[in-house]
């Protein structure tokens, strides 16, 4: 009578990749909806907004844009 042994199965140490921390509401990771932006911010976010809709951009498009320069205007 043979013996049936077990498959060799995969390693439970495997750890996903992290995922960007995304709030509530967040459109870019660190993004914090629910604080008020800083002068510095919003300046970044008047002049974004400003030179995106200069080039054209509307909606999630235009939105994500500014995102992006407040959370690099820190």
């Amino acid at each position: 009578m043979s013996r049936i042994m077990p498959s060799s199965r995969p390693s439970l140490s495997f750890q996903p990749s992290p995922r960007p921390n995304f709030p509530p509401g967040a459109l870019v990771p660190d993004q914090r909806p629910d604080r008020a932006l800083n002068s510095v911010q919003f300046a970044a976010a008047r002049d974004a907004r400003a030179s995106g809709t200069a080039q054209g951009m509307t909606g999630r498009q235009l939105e994500v844009f500014v995102a992006q320069a407040v959370m690099n205007a820190r």
